[in-house]
């Protein structure tokens, strides 16, 4: 007889205990930082108190953009978006925001201190922004893509970037070049890490704290002109890591309950709901 049933209230026997060996990423430096960036003339200006200079809103478009409001113009991609009074405000188009792009590189210490390493980060923040006049109307200005006929826009795709640099521990490891094929995805990769460096990880949330502003710049003695700046606050975690053999105690395979059916009935769904007593009754201090 196949002895497959189980006594009700008695558990099955746990699988017993053995070593097995497993590739990790073992994590040997991490930091987080809270940064707030923000755009300002620091020949000008005092830092304000906690603020790390960023600079104004640059062009992020395909083409260069003028108009009559443009300063300097044609403004290229990459150069600082800078205006005449004549605009009033500037509003950052809902939703647009968002972390585009993070380039680390990772370097031994410039001290030479035995398993740290100089880490340098490039964020890059992309959004759209509109010019807006006194009576908080959009501003057209002319966009020229080589190739294309001249477009009316009042959406402008701008970026600012901040350099990050930090040291941190990475490990003390030998200064051999490691050759990594690995099969896990078709095509095969090839990785070679020259110096054996620890890899990084980076991790970031940020949002404007504000609308932008308009800040006041002065270009070249006697000339005014107006940037749209953004003030970004940040959080990052930053991780060295190396991939690793490692020795970990194991049970055995992980144990995969069935799945959940989505009921789509609503009065079963809310009938599996607990009482909400808390809402009728609300705490009191004896």
């Amino acid at each position: 007889m196949q002895e497959n049933f189980e006594v009700k209230g008695m558990a099955p026997c746990p699988s017993p205990i053995s070593d097995e060996c497993i590739i990790a990423q073992r994590v040997y430096g991490k930091c987080r930082q809270q940064d707030c960036l923000r755009p300002f003339d620091s020949t000008v200006l005092t830092p304000p108190p906690g603020a790390i200079e960023i600079s104004s809103s640059r062009l992020g478009e395909a083409g260069s953009i003028n108009g009559s409001v443009i300063v300097g113009g044609p403004i290229t991609p990459g150069e600082i978006i800078a205006f005449n009074s004549s605009v009033a405000t500037v509003r950052i188009v809902p939703g647009s925001f968002r972390v585009s792009d993070i380039r680390v590189t990772v370097n031994p210490s410039a001290f030479g201190q035995e398993g740290f390493y100089d880490v340098t980060i490039v964020y890059t923040f992309t959004y759209v922004i509109n010019l807006l006049d006194a009576t908080g109307t959009a501003i057209p200005v002319t966009l020229t893509v080589t190739g294309e006929p001249p477009t009316a826009i009042t959406n402008i795709c701008a970026f600012t970037t901040y350099t990050k640099t930090l040291c941190l521990f990475g490990g003390e490891a030998s200064e051999q070049t490691i050759t990594t094929a690995n099969t896990l995805y078709s095509p095969q990769t090839v990785n070679v890490n020259y110096g054996n460096l620890p890899y990084a990880l980076v991790q970031a949330i940020a949002n404007p704290l504000q609308q932008p502003v308009i800040g006041v710049y002065e270009n070249a003695p006697g000339t005014i002109e107006y940037h749209a700046d953004v003030v970004i606050g940040l959080f990052t975690i930053i991780k060295l890591y190396r991939i690793v053999n490692m020795t970990v105690s194991s049970s055995g395979d992980c144990d995969i309950p069935e799945c959940e059916p989505v009921t789509g009935d609503p009065c079963e769904f809310f009938n599996s709901l607990p009482f909400p007593f808390e809402d009728f009754d609300p705490p009191t201090t004896l």
